[in-house]
């Protein structure tokens, strides 16, 4: 019976790893990609209720991976998902949306 378990661990674990393997190579593709940060310049966030919004409406974006607000700087960094695009324009509606001036957009590809 032990001879069993054992065969059937082994033939578990070969078959295992492999797919393992290739998730980690898949993911490793993925990180290998592009990222683009976006810096919206804004005028009018003051308050941690600000950044909340600002966070809140570019979150709800597919292409974007995270979002961090500088309320000393007054400017919305934003990581877009490697590939993924967000247009000047997008990001100016995203802005006025949650209620503030847009002043620029300057953007780096990692």
């Amino acid at each position: 019976m032990k001879l069993i378990s054992i065969a059937a661990m082994a033939f578990t674990i070969s078959f295992a790893a492999p797919v393992t393997f290739a998730d980690q190579t898949h993911q490793n593709e993925a990180s290998t990609a592009a990222q683009t940060m976006v810096t919206a310049k804004v005028n009018g966030m003051v308050c941690d209720f600000c950044a909340r919004a600002v966070t809140k409406v570019f979150g709800k974006e597919e292409a974007v991976q995270n979002v961090h607000v500088d309320l000393d700087r007054g400017e919305i960094h934003v990581t877009l998902k490697a590939g993924a695009e967000l247009s000047d324009d997008r990001v100016g509606e995203l802005v006025k949306k949650s209620g503030y001036d847009l002043v620029s957009v300057e953007r780096e590809t990692a």
